[in-house]
């Protein structure tokens, strides 16, 4: 049975042998009980883009986790 770090780093492993290309912002949130999320833009070696979101909060009392969005 994998565990919920195996799952995530599987989640990652398409990232690989990519590279940081920008800055990922989501803007300026719709309602006030939401916050603004950060991360950065990664181009895979075939050219495609791939955001990773991160979504951990500022505590820093867990892993956090992440969102990863295909751009193409």
């Amino acid at each position: 049975m994998k565990s919920q770090t195996d799952f995530y780093l599987s989640q990652l492993r398409p990232l690989l042998d990519g590279t940081i290309t920008a800055l990922a912002r989501t803007g300026v949130p719709q309602s006030p009980d939401e916050q603004e999320l950060f991360g950065f833009v990664v181009t895979l070696a075939n050219g495609k883009k791939r955001t990773l979101l991160l979504l951990c909060d500022d505590e820093g009392n867990g892993p956090g986790s992440f969102e990863l969005i295909n751009d193409d």
